[in-house]
């Protein structure tokens, strides 16, 4: 989407609720700030903010995909002919995107950022990450694979403050040489050693 129709589509979004606005003030219609006190399913218990209703019930008119929660803090119009959430001024619910087909993020000219405090989750049958430079940061790390397999074309170097290696079954290293090197002593124990 092009920063044009990224602003027409806002511009359009704001003069609708001038006009949902300007209509709930015409037809004697509140306007408001409300709560959410309870959820069920596309409807919603509300608390108003002037209190003076008590609960009532409305129906989400949001984007669809928003999910709300208790304790969201929505803008609501409505009256005796029903009540409407039609924003979310301060929410935790949980928003779906849901597309038919493919969807695709782009920024030919930019960078895509996805910032969570509670984590990042992704799941498919397939992950294909294609990089010039993959970077990755992390203070723990933890791997569980079936099976892995590293193809290298080049050159492996690791540096480690200590390293230990934990094999099940047998351990089989083959190479065109081989060169170890300690500064200290070295210990080999087995019930058998074989040399040459």
């Amino acid at each position: 989407m092009s920063e044009r129709s990224s602003f027409a589509n806002s511009h359009l979004a704001v003069q609708e609720l001038l006009r949902e606005t300007a209509a709930a003030e015409a037809g004697g219609l509140q306007l408001g700030q409300a709560r959410v006190v309870g959820v069920e399913g596309r409807r919603v218990v509300l608390a108003l903010e002037n209190g003076g209703q008590g609960t009532v019930s409305a129906r989400m008119a949001v984007g669809q995909g928003y999910a709300a929660a208790v304790g969201d803090e929505v803008l609501v119009v409505g009256g005796g002919g029903g009540w409407f959430v039609i924003g979310i001024l301060e929410g935790a619910g949980t928003t779906t995107l849901v597309a038919p087909g493919d969807i695709e993020f782009a920024a030919p000219r930019g960078r895509i950022e996805f910032i969570a405090r509670d984590g990042v989750f992704m799941k498919s049958g397939l992950v294909e990450i294609v990089a010039d430079k993959l970077q990755l940061t992390a203070r723990h790390v933890l791997e569980r694979f079936t099976d892995l397999t590293q193809w290298v074309a080049e050159a492996v170097h690791q540096r480690f403050g200590r390293l230990r290696s934990h094999v099940d079954g047998d351990y089989d290293l083959k190479a065109g040489r081989i060169k170890e090197l300690a500064d200290e002593e070295v210990t080999i124990d087995g019930k058998k050693i074989y040399l040459g």
